[in-house]
């Protein structure tokens, strides 16, 4: 890791391959379409974040996430929808269908971070967590525009499993752990 402090960390839920393929390429056929990629400059998987934290003892979140992770099985994911926040940062995401196992698995994990008093951003709070996969943020009006309509014409519904657990550090992105989920 670098000398500088991350901005945050982040607790995230993984795509198996082929849905993380998949995820890539209709993300690259909008790169061809005229959309000028941010975050495919980043580095970053395709993925549903359980956490988003600030200043906190990592060590300790990749520990909680280890154990947790050994707990949960592997969960169909479906994205079948696309969306945006109404934020000035432009976020345009894919929606996985918040079935009951991922909900369910959502707000295990944070009862356990609540009993160790590690907080997460409210945003990612059960109750009101909407969970997403980000498929560009940070765009211009006219390339978020163009991103929306893109997505009208051409998404289709991308389907597989969640697989894994990763902890990360961002801005840089930088990969700390990963934890396979149990089939």
């Amino acid at each position: 890791m670098t000398d500088q402090k991350p901005k945050g960390y982040a607790v995230q839920l993984y795509f198996d391959q082929k849905m993380e393929d998949d995820f890539f390429i209709f993300r690259e056929s909008l790169y061809k379409l005229g959309i000028n990629p941010v975050l495919g400059k980043l580095d970053d998987r395709p993925h549903v974040s359980l956490g988003v934290f600030g200043d906190v003892d990592i060590d300790r979140v990749v520990e909680i996430t280890s154990t947790f992770a050994r707990l949960c099985t592997q969960l169909p994911a479906q994205l079948d929808a696309f969306g945006a926040f109404p934020t000035s940062s432009n976020v345009l995401y894919l929606l996985p269908v918040p079935s009951q196992p991922l909900l369910k698995l959502h707000t295990q994990y944070h009862e356990i971070l609540q009993k160790e008093k590690i907080l997460s951003s409210h945003y990612y709070l059960p109750g009101q967590w909407v969970p997403h996969c980000t498929l560009e943020f940070e765009l211009s009006d006219e390339q978020f525009n163009l991103a929306f309509q893109l997505c009208k014409k051409h998404f289709s519904p991308i389907h597989g499993t969640f697989a894994s657990i990763g902890v990360i550090a961002f801005r840089p992105i930088i990969y700390l752990t990963e934890f396979s989920l149990p089939k």
